[in-house]
């Protein structure tokens, strides 16, 4: 029997924590029960596409975010749906164009609209206050709601009732400390064994506070001359964040190392990991650190739903000193117990991945009787 075809609506498939989420699940679920396929909202060449064409997936881009026609993107959309009535189940990423996709899935005959939550706030600027306007009746189209926690799914859904599913990762991939690996990537990075190395993961975006983190590594470093700084990820803030290294004369010691694949090798040639965001749901590259065993800090303003180790701070946003005096007097021994810790809190991608196959294969068969 040939496997059932969820499609997972996104706004785009590159490197993110929410896309992260979503090709873990698709890599661990049993591809000959359920397949993905993907509807973006831009039309443009994107980090994950040639991963989820390798793995069976198909792949629509429409246009709306890059030219903003609305008319022509309903068009399109009522085209899909009726070209593709094989999908009964439409699993929906991307709130701020919900109530456009669900209705026009409904309209074709689309019996399961699944909505899921992976944040906690907006960005507070236009973009962001768009997409409050825009999510306000996602909900209104949907028969199930998921989120990455408890306060993601408040924050989207409301009294609606919703299933918190924890962003899992491969926690056997995370947990494996590989010492020549470690030294490889440090000598490659130009990062001294004898240098701390701090390290994040995150798109150049004002949610995850750049501004902030290099203000107070500079802090740090005039503290903690050994101190380094590894920035993974790009984004539209990137250069506003280089021109702040530079102007903080800290460029020396942060590396801008872009996107990569092999993220979990970077962890090991971490010493910490740092995440100072504005706001997060529940931040998959936080699993990621803890499960590498790392020290983190954080800021106060992320879900403590997602501390499962030992060796996890969090950290007012307002004391920027606190930071440097947490970080300073911190063990930066590595938590041998993390694995264990990930896997008992939930963290572990096939309890994830099992679960969403069971609701994906429970779902089809009820509605399709």
């Amino acid at each position: 029997m040939a496997p059932i075809r969820v499609l997972q609506v996104m706004p785009a498939m590159d490197a993110g924590g929410m896309e992260t989420f979503v090709m873990n699940v698709y890599r661990t679920i049993d591809r000959t029960k359920v397949q993905f396929d993907f509807l973006y909202h831009y039309d443009k060449p994107c980090f994950y596409d040639y991963e989820i064409q390798a793995l069976g997936g198909q792949i629509t881009k429409l246009t709306v975010r890059q030219d903003n026609n609305l008319p022509r993107y309903l068009h399109q959309l009522s085209a899909f749906f009726e070209a593709h009535p094989e999908y009964k189940i439409v699993h929906g990423h991307y709130s701020g164009f919900g109530k456009y996709y669900n209705k026009a899935a409904r309209r074709h005959g689309v019996p399961v609209r699944v909505g899921h939550s992976h944040n906690t706030a907006y960005e507070h600027n236009l973009v962001g206050q768009l997409d409050r306007w825009m999510s306000h009746s996602f909900v209104h189209e949907l028969t199930d709601c998921f989120a990455c926690s408890q306060l993601a799914g408040q924050f989207l859904f409301g009294n609606h009732p919703f299933t918190v599913l924890p962003n899992g990762v491969d926690t056997a991939l995370f947990a494996k400390f590989d010492p020549k690996r470690r030294a490889h990537l440090r000598s490659h990075l130009g990062v001294a064994e004898n240098e701390l190395l701090l390290g994040h993961v995150g798109r150049f975006s004002a949610q995850k506070n750049h501004d902030g983190l290099l203000r107070i590594f500079a802090a740090l470093y005039q503290q903690l001359p050994t101190a380094k700084l590894l920035l993974l990820g790009t984004g539209p803030l990137e250069e506003n964040a280089r021109a702040l290294a530079k102007e903080l004369h800290i460029d020396d010691r942060v590396i801008f190392a872009g996107v990569r694949t092999a993220v979990a090798d970077f962890y090991n040639a971490m010493d910490a990991f740092m995440l100072p965001s504005l706001f997060e749901g529940l931040p998959v590259v936080l699993v990621e650190a803890q499960t590498a065993g790392l020290p983190c800090f954080v800021s106060d303003t992320v879900d403590h739903g997602a501390a499962f180790a030992d060796n996890l701070h969090f950290l007012p946003l307002s004391d920027p000193a606190g930071w440097v005096r947490c970080i300073k007097g911190a063990d930066f021994t590595r938590n041998p117990a993390a694995q264990a810790q990930a896997m008992a809190a939930g963290f572990d991608i096939h309890t994830a991945a099992n679960t969403l196959q069971e609701f994906y294969l429970r779902r089809y068969a009820e509605v399709t009787k």
